[in-house]
């Protein structure tokens, strides 16, 4: 009986599984024709090599995946910020797991935090995609980047030296989304936290929403007040 239960368990997941690996780095804005997949296929647990983690929470947690505004899907997930891909985790074996295709319709609520496929400016000047946690509402948008990158071990050339095992390293980065312009298509952009650089943002209204600053005391190095700033341009 448990042998059977597994099988038909297998063939439900199979409804939502996508084979091709590739289509994690697709993108599209509005859902395609008939599509009902939103997974690649399963991808076995492995203890880690390197030193350090690319997870914000090593452990499997609650999590939704939100499709077209509708939840599809409950279940234990986690972000690997080093891939930039969901992994959720496959409830029947338990040491494997299943990677969210990157869509700009599919968002997914891990541990309280929600995170959304958007387009953003690389340092290249290409048009890339990845996941971003929204940080505020309105037309302009204040977006964090987790990543994490992955150091390679060093090997020591003298017997003085010692041994590096590849390590992750964090380094996460904020962007700002303009979405003022309905008739464009906007991309996030790299920001630095600082008041020149957020004021730059407000066009117009740059010498009221630097009264505001002053008004209210905020540090615009500080996320929070970050917020606040914007939170306050978007009601204007």
């Amino acid at each position: 009986m448990h042998k059977m239960n597994k099988i038909l368990t297998v063939i439900f997941i199979a409804t939502f599984v996508i084979n091709n690996v590739n289509g994690q780095n697709a993108y599209s804005p509005v859902p395609e024709e008939g599509i009902v997949n939103f997974v690649t296929s399963s991808t076995e647990i492995e203890p880690s090599k390197a030193k350090g983690s690319p997870y914000l929470n090593e452990e499997f947690v609650h999590g939704e995946v939100i499709v077209n505004e509708k939840v599809e899907e409950v279940g234990k997930m986690r972000y690997n910020a080093y891939r930039n891909e969901v992994e959720i985790l496959d409830n029947l074996s338990k040491d494997s797991y299943y990677s969210l295709l990157k869509r700009a319709y599919i968002k997914v609520e891990i541990d309280g935090k929600l995170y959304r496929i958007y387009t953003y400016v690389d340092n290249d000047k290409s048009i890339k995609t990845s996941y971003f946690t929204e940080l505020n509402e309105g037309p302009l948008k204040l977006l964090f980047k987790p990543e994490a990158l992955l150091k390679q071990a060093r090997t020591p050339s003298t017997s003085y030296e010692k041994y590096s095992p590849p390590t992750y390293v964090w380094n996460s980065s904020y962007y700002i989304l303009d979405n003022r312009n309905k008739d464009s298509e906007n991309h996030a952009v790299k920001v630095r936290l600082t008041k020149n650089n957020i004021l730059d943002f407000t066009g117009s209204k740059k010498n009221e929403m630097k009264l505001y600053v002053k008004e209210k005391k905020l540090n615009l190095r500080k996320e929070q007040d970050v917020i606040a700033f914007l939170n306050y341009f978007n009601s204007l």
